[in-house]
Order: structure tokens, then sequence, then C-alpha cells
């Protein structure tokens, strides 16, 4: 009976021959920062909305009168007109005049709305990979909600929806920056490519 003697597998040294191990991206404080921008102005914008949904017509007449009495000029009132001589001559138009402004500033704070809630949402895909379609989409998403922060910017809207709007944009002009920052760009194709 004859035994067959088997010969041990041969074995390499370590890190001889054996594939490297990938160790995962580091995710840049540039791509964090991002987050937080956005985050930053969606949270903003928001808040503005909600002030502007909440004060209704109220927060409209307030607006109106405060333009009237700081710049009647602005809206082709005589100098020393007052909120109340308006008011006393024209007590449907006036009630016209507030609908319109309420209707004007919840047009502006839903559209400031709804480019935060796209801000915020592709803040946090952008943050999980930094893919270049991300960070492509929140561009154009910061890009265009500039456009009522500047409106409100540039009309006598309230002084806390104002304050707001600024915080707003520039806080989405700094999450536009950011995405396209060297560290966030090595990051992305670090992660394309599966370093």
């Amino acid at each position: 009976m004859s035994h067959y003697q088997a010969a041990p597998a041969p074995t390499a040294p370590p890190g001889a021959g054996a594939p490297p191990t990938r160790r995962a991206a580091k995710r840049p404080g540039t791509l964090t920062a991002l987050f937080w921008t956005a985050l930053a102005s969606a949270a903003t914008a928001a808040v503005g909305a909600v002030l502007v949904f909440a004060g209704g017509e109220d927060l409209a007449e307030e607006n109106i009168n405060d333009v009237i009495a700081d710049h009647p000029d602005v809206v082709g009132l005589p100098s020393g007109t007052t909120p109340a001589d308006i008011k006393a001559l024209s007590g449907p138009i006036w009630d016209e005049l507030v609908s319109d402004r309420a209707g004007t500033l919840t047009a502006r704070a839903g559209f400031a709305l709804f480019t935060a809630v796209c801000l915020l949402v592709l803040g946090l895909v952008a943050r999980r990979g930094a893919a270049t379609w991300s960070r492509v989409l929140l561009t154009v998403a910061g890009v265009v909600a500039l456009f009522p922060h500047i409106l409100i910017l540039g009309d006598y809207e309230p002084d806390s929806v104002t304050m707001l709007s600024l915080a707003a944009l520039l806080t989405a002009v700094v999450a536009v920056v950011l995405c396209w920052l060297p560290p966030v760009n090595r990051y992305a194709k670090q992660r394309k490519s599966g370093v």
C-alpha cells in the first residue's frame, strides 16, 4: 500500500501577489461644507416662506403701509401721503391692492420654497458621492433659487423676509461655488474610479 504525500500548498510572502486593498476615498471637508450651506440656504428660504404664508394679507397690508410711509413716491403718491389717506379715499381699491400684494408675496415665497427643497435634496445627493450630474443639478437649482431672492431683495419686502432671503441667496451662492472646488472634484473622480 502506498501513501501519497501531499506537499504543502505554496504560500506567497505577505503582500506579494495579493491584490491591493482599496481604501475608501476620504470625503473632503468642502463636500461637507457644501451640504451644510445647501441646508442653510434651504432652511432660511423655507422660514421666510413660512413667515409670508402665515402673515397673509396682514403682512401684505403692513408691507404696503411701510412702503407708503417711507417711500410714497415709489407708488406714485405725493410726498406726505399716509396709508390712512388712501384707505379713506378708496376702501375697495385698498382691499384689492392688499390682496394683489399678498398674492405677489405668496407667489415669490412658493417659488423660493420649491427651489429650497430642490437645493436640499440635491445637496443630500451630492454629499453621498459628489457625482458630476448631482453637482450640475445643484448648480442649476442654486442659480434658479437666486431669482426669487433677487426679486425679494429688489422690492420693498418686510424686513424679516428680506434678511432671510439675503441669507438664503448668499448661502446658495456659496453652495454652488463649493460644488466645483478641486477637493470635491478629486473625491468625485476617486469615487468614480473605485479607488
